[in-house]
């Protein structure tokens, strides 16, 4: 397959911009890297669509990268068995779409989003295309691409991803490591320490309730018997009266037996909740006991109206209804006790008003022989087991709070080892497949890497070679010289070389080869012995995109024939 016309509608700094292409080799010139860089783009946005990072998350945002300030599409025609295809891409985020038209046919295909392609016009996917058929100097660090003295590492860079993960942008050692580094930092170990501190301070307050309990309940013992003592005196609680005949006799003190009946009222009630009170019922609401009375005399007002009596009778049946209600409202209010005083319970502050109004009495009636020393005794008593139930209220509430912590605490930890467990899984999982995957790739790679150097470095050398750890060399006549020790304009040599060694294991589909800026300041010889070796490879179409002015004339001395596009 190969790419017939680009139209870069909107893209990057380009603006309905049309490229034309042809099979074969097509030269791509301008000065500018940016644009270069945004043409190189645009073509893998239009193959495979461009929605943010990558599917593996790794390499560059292109699609925030490349985003222009209005709208953001793109089309191109490709060729592919015969048959022309009109791709069109809307990319704008909330709007991404992808139409296929077959124009041999004349069937159209709408979609939502950034589909991938049919098989014919894209035979492999995103990652291995990249990988393996888009050969660039191109660096997220460094803007202006590698330098030439740099070019060692990053080709012992790409080949040890290339040949463990398939893709040049995944490092296995770093991916394992900054998996590692997330479950360490998620351990749940500080976890488990305190929680067992927790547990500690939780058991240390288990005997709180118990305590509790047993001092609410001598609270209750001790308002019982208030009340038996107080029932006791108020029946003894009498006042001496002298006759006129001589005799003495007891009259029952009213005022004072009332006063009793509050203190002893008040002991048994004072520390009632308030849900031990009846609730009230909705029928005993005012506003509920006025609207039924209203809705009964409207009731009986339209019946009235209804039937056929005369407006006299109406009136005074109206008449009689009304006061009949208020009759009844007024008589239901007094049987609910509604105009009583009410029998309110007496409070604490009344318990104490009336023990100090009895003790102020003693002192001036001596005639009574009431001791009310019990009284205060209860009081004091009451009031030291209110401060001790408060007390271990308190505590209780600390128990609460520590429980709620642990159960924070708990939670936390079960989610971090759920993290834990899929982070460990993930890294196993990677390790398996990297296993796979080096099966799979050492031995094409192996089988390729070498084959192009010699026509490359125009036989400089004629092997190129790497160990367990990667490190690259090449060899003449058997002699190895590592990679790091050749000139800089041969280690570029050399990654040129390795790269079309990879393109050529990897890219065994019919898809464009494109590459940015890597034979920019090649020679004559060079760039002939580059294009023999990718004229080998299975691709219809190499797109070079390049800055060198002087590389249509060095590729026209060839003998080649080429596309000349300038953008």
């Amino acid at each position: 397959m190969f790419l017939s016309k680009l139209l870069l509608k909107e893209y990057g700094q380009f603006y309905n911009r049309q490229v034309e292409l042809k099979d074969g080799v097509n030269l791509v010139y301008d000065n500018n890297r940016e644009k270069r860089r945004s043409f190189k783009d645009f073509i893998v946005s239009m193959l495979y669509g461009s929605s943010g990072w990558n599917s593996l998350g790794i390499g560059e945002d292109i699609y925030s990268k490349r985003k222009p300030v209005s709208d953001y599409k793109g089309a191109a025609y490709i060729k592919a068995d015969d048959t022309t295809y009109l791709v069109e891409r809307s990319f704008a985020g909330g709007s991404r779409s992808t139409t296929v038209l077959n124009i041999t046919e004349g069937k159209q295909d709408d979609y939502l989003g950034m589909v991938d392609l049919p098989g014919n016009m894209v035979p492999i996917d995103r990652n291995n295309y990249i990988t393996s058929c888009v050969i660039d100097d191109q660096s997220r660090s460094d803007e202006e691409g590698t330098p030439d003295s740099e070019y060692d590492e990053k080709t012992k860079k790409f080949i040890r991803n290339t040949i463990e993960t398939g893709c040049a942008d995944i490092n296995f050692d770093e991916s394992i490591e900054y998996l590692r580094n997330i479950r360490n930092k998620k351990s749940s170990q500080p976890m488990v320490r305190r929680l067992n501190e927790l547990s500690k301070q939780i058991d240390s307050y288990d005997y709180v309730d118990g305590e509790i309990d047993e001092t609410e309940k001598k609270i209750k013992d001790l308002d019982e018997e208030f009340a038996i003592e107080a029932a006791k005196r108020k029946r003894v609680a009498r006042k001496m009266v002298q006759e006129e005949d001589g005799t003495v006799k007891y009259e029952v003190d009213e005022e004072l037996n009332n006063k009793m009946d509050i203190l002893a009222e008040s002991g048994q009630d004072m520390l009632k909740s308030e849900e031990e009170k009846p609730e009230k019922k909705i029928t005993d609401s005012l506003p509920v006991i006025l609207g039924t009375g209203l809705l009964v005399i409207i009731a009986i007002a339209i019946i009235v109206y209804i039937l056929p009596f005369e407006s006299l009778v109406r009136k005074l049946f109206i008449i009689f209804t009304v006061v009949f209600v208020i009759f009844t409202i007024i008589d239901g209010l007094r049987i609910n006790g509604f105009f009583d005083s009410g029998d309110m319970t007496p409070s604490e502050e009344d318990f104490k008003q009336v023990l100090k109004e009895i003790e102020d009495e003693k002192d001036e009636r001596e005639a009574i022989e009431f001791d009310m020393t019990f009284a205060k005794e209860y009081a004091s008593n009451k009031e030291n087991l209110r401060k001790e139930v408060g007390g271990l209220l308190q505590k209780r509430y600390e128990k609460n709070k520590l429980q709620a912590e642990f159960n924070a605490v708990f939670k936390k930890k079960s989610e971090l080892e759920t993290e834990n467990y899929a982070i460990t899984a993930a890294m196993n999982q990677l390790i398996k497949e990297r296993e796979k995957i080096m099966t799979e790739n050492l031995p094409k790679v192996k089988r390729h890497i070498s084959d192009h150097i010699s026509e490359v470095t125009d036989g400089r050398y004629d092997s190129i070679l790497f160990d367990k750890d990667y490190n690259v060399s090449v060899s003449r006549g058997g002699e190895l010289r590592d990679m790091k020790d050749l000139s800089d304009h041969e280690k570029r040599l050399v990654y040129v070389a390795a790269r079309l060694g990879i393109a050529e294991a990897f890219g065994l589909a019919d898809i464009p080869i494109i590459m940015e800026d890597m034979l920019d300041d090649f020679d004559t010889d060079m760039i002939n012995s580059v294009l023999r070796c990718i004229s080998n490879m299975k691709s219809k179409q190499q797109i070079i995109i390049t800055s060198d002015a002087q590389l249509g004339n060095k590729l026209a001395n060839t003998g080649l024939s080429f596309n000349f596009v300038q953008i």
